[in-house]
């Protein structure tokens, strides 16, 4: 496989690219079952606004409620979103000469930490448990020889 092509911010001079990755989907299965739920109460506040809109009238309280409810709404989304968008950001690249973590998000986050392959002593994959072992993802714990360091990149798809 050729992958003189793919370049990435930070490589070093004569270093290839063998592989990213990013955290395995069952990261972002949380997300989406509260989206669901969320959705359905939506659903459910639409198909009964008649309802809201005369128990809400004249009542300056409730008012006060439904309005919370909207602006908690409103974060939930925004919420949703940008943990969609930082999955996609956050990677994990392979080279021929280390092993980089790149953990970015859209607003906060922006650093890079790198491994040596010269450092490593051994690498170890965790996947235990049945959700593991059928869709195919785990941990990968990397022990460096200079220390008694442990790395552990988790989530790491088995494609």
């Amino acid at each position: 496989m050729d992958n003189k092509d793919l370049h990435f911010k930070g490589q070093q001079y004569n270093e290839t690219m063998i592989c990213f990755f990013r955290h395995h989907w069952i990261t972002l299965l949380r997300e989406f079952f509260y989206a669901t739920i969320f959705l359905l109460i939506i659903i459910f506040t639409l198909a009964k606004i008649e309802l809201i809109k005369e128990v809400l009238r004249g009542n300056r309280e409730l008012k006060l409620l439904f309005v919370t409810g909207f602006l908690l709404a409103t974060i939930y989304i925004h919420r949703f979103f940008m943990n969609i968008i930082n999955h996609f950001m956050d990677i994990r690249i392979i080279t021929d000469l280390r092993i980089i973590d790149h953990q970015k998000t859209l607003f906060f986050k922006d650093t890079m930490d790198a491994i040596d392959m010269s450092q490593i002593q051994n690498i170890e994959r965790i996947g235990e448990g049945l959700l593991p072992s059928l869709l195919k993802y785990g941990d990968i714990r990397i022990y460096l020889s200079a220390s008694s360091a442990v790395r552990t990149l988790q989530y790491v798809p088995n494609d």
